[in-house]
């Protein structure tokens, strides 16, 4: 069997988002006061607020909106959605199979409303990565 290329591999992207990762994300995540102040600033607005009668949005920090890009750009196979089972009352955490078609695999921990269920998809996300790079 020939060996696949480094296209089909997808080598190009992975060495990219691995350099970003090291350069960007995880002096981020490693440095315990930063991830707290993005896990703090997170809990409290997890997918920002958009401007309402002529007044500004509330966006996200740097730090917090590099990490969040991150993990945007994450694969869709293993990735966390949230999936609503009641509405406005249990929001779960399902993983993607990445194959169109195959039901997502439900964690079984409930949350009581979407931004609950959001940052809890984020410290599994940033634990995740800290696991993956060895961050301590």
């Amino acid at each position: 069997m020939p060996r696949k290329t480094g296209v089909q591999e997808n080598r190009g992207h992975t060495s990219t988002d691995d350099f970003i990762t090291r350069t960007y994300i995880l002096p981020i995540l490693a440095d315990k006061a930063r991830r707290k102040a993005i896990t703090d600033e997170h809990r409290s607005n997890p997918i920002g607020k958009p401007g309402l009668a002529g007044k500004a949005g509330v966006g996200h920090s740097e730090d917090l909106r590099r990490v969040l890009d991150k993990f945007r750009r994450a694969p869709q196979a293993g990735k966390y959605v949230m999936v609503q089972v009641k509405a406005h009352a249990d929001y779960r955490i399902g993983i993607a199979s990445g194959v169109r078609g195959k039901p997502l695999r439900m964690l079984p921990k409930s949350f009581a409303s979407q931004d609950d269920c959001e940052h809890g998809i984020f410290l599994k996300r940033v634990k995740d990565i800290m696991t993956l790079y060895g961050v301590r």
